[in-house]
């Protein structure tokens, strides 16, 4: 489908259940058409380095995969995978009504109040809360998948290093010699995966690649009473989402803590190696304080993306929410330096 179509399904289209005032939500990958009673997630026909959604036959595949991947940790929210059709769109003579045009996966509008990072912004997150996180996640990779297929800690390290291509937007927008503190923290990676790289391989073999969410961050989960609601992981790219589980764990402690919210990352951790049955080694200390800068330095690369794409005058928040994710890059690569001496 392409805007034009999205626009006249929401204008003038017809969308099963309630659909009175539908709006729309969209991402660089993705139309989310919102009603009362459910959201409609429409993928775009892209293809970037990381995913592929370009043709009518992968997007259908994509949008199956996303049902199941995601019934793991939100069945009550994802309900079902739907055609969308021409006769939906009002679209009369120049097609058939039954012709298929795209596919959409039918959520459950759930309650945007109980969003995770909205709760920590207004500092209304509670200790069984957190309690029944971690161990809604620590269930969730005990049963997942076991990947034991090795990969490739260059890659890893690439990644790590993407960042310095944005060293010269940042110098124009931000002081703080921060072109010599990301480098320090690019060597510091470069030196930690080179000397761990049997460590990893071991992890790898005892199981501790699973097949995760792949996105753990706190918008991406709903704090209910009595259970939260984990949604909308990786279904578009498998290295994205089989990754270590102190990899995965660490990505919502950095989230957490970029609310400056430190209290509650470290009862996430220390409750979910409880729930978990996980050894708090020194090495594997150590590990997961490199994956909490590793998912600070992608934070911030981000984040530093999509400032440089708004207009001059309009960028300084995200700028300012990267300099939080460089800064605690920062204090977590200093960490695994210390550790290597």
């Amino acid at each position: 489908m392409n805007p034009e179509q999205i626009y006249t399904l929401i204008n003038n289209g017809s969308l099963p259940g309630s659909s009175r005032n539908p709006s729309l939500k969209e991402t660089h990958i993705s139309w989310i058409i919102l009603t009362g009673e459910f959201a409609y997630k429409i993928k775009r026909p892209v293809k970037y380095s990381f995913l592929d959604f370009s043709t009518l036959e992968k997007r259908k595949y994509y949008c199956y995969e996303e049902l199941r991947l995601n019934k793991r940790l939100a069945p009550e929210m994802y309900l079902k995978v739907l055609p969308v059709k021409a006769g939906m769109l009002g679209i009369r003579g120049t097609v058939n009504n039954d012709e298929t045009m795209d596919f959409a996966v039918q959520m459950k509008r759930m309650d945007n109040r109980l969003e995770m990072d909205r709760l920590l912004k207004e500092d209304k997150v509670k200790s069984d809360q957190i309690i029944n996180l971690a161990e809604k996640l620590a269930d969730f990779h005990k049963s997942t998948d076991i990947i034991y297929e090795y990969f490739d800690t260059e890659n890893l390290q690439k990644m790590y290093g993407d960042i310095q291509s944005l060293i010269p937007f940042l110098k124009e927008k931000a002081s703080g010699h921060w072109d010599m503190k990301i480098a320090k923290c690019v060597d510091i990676s470069e030196r930690f995966l080179k000397s761990n790289r049997e460590f990893i391989d071991e992890r790898i073999r005892k199981g501790f690649r699973r097949d995760c969410h792949g996105d753990l961050n706190s918008s991406n989960i709903f704090l209910y009473e009595n259970h939260p609601v984990i949604f909308d992981c990786i279904e578009f790219n498998e290295e994205f989402r089989q990754i270590d589980i102190l990899n995965e764990i660490a990505f919502l402690c950095v989230d957490i803590e970029f609310f400056g919210k430190k209290e509650i990352s470290e009862r996430l951790w220390k409750e979910y190696k409880g729930y978990y049955g996980l050894k708090d080694t020194p090495q594997s200390r150590k590990l997961f304080m490199y994956y909490k800068s590793y998912r600070a330095n992608v934070r911030a690369k981000v984040t530093l993306i999509s400032a440089k794409k708004m207009k001059t005058g309009n960028s300084s928040e995200k700028i300012n929410d990267a300099l939080k994710y460089l800064s605690l890059m920062e204090g977590y690569a200093g960490y695994v330096s210390r550790q290597l001496k």
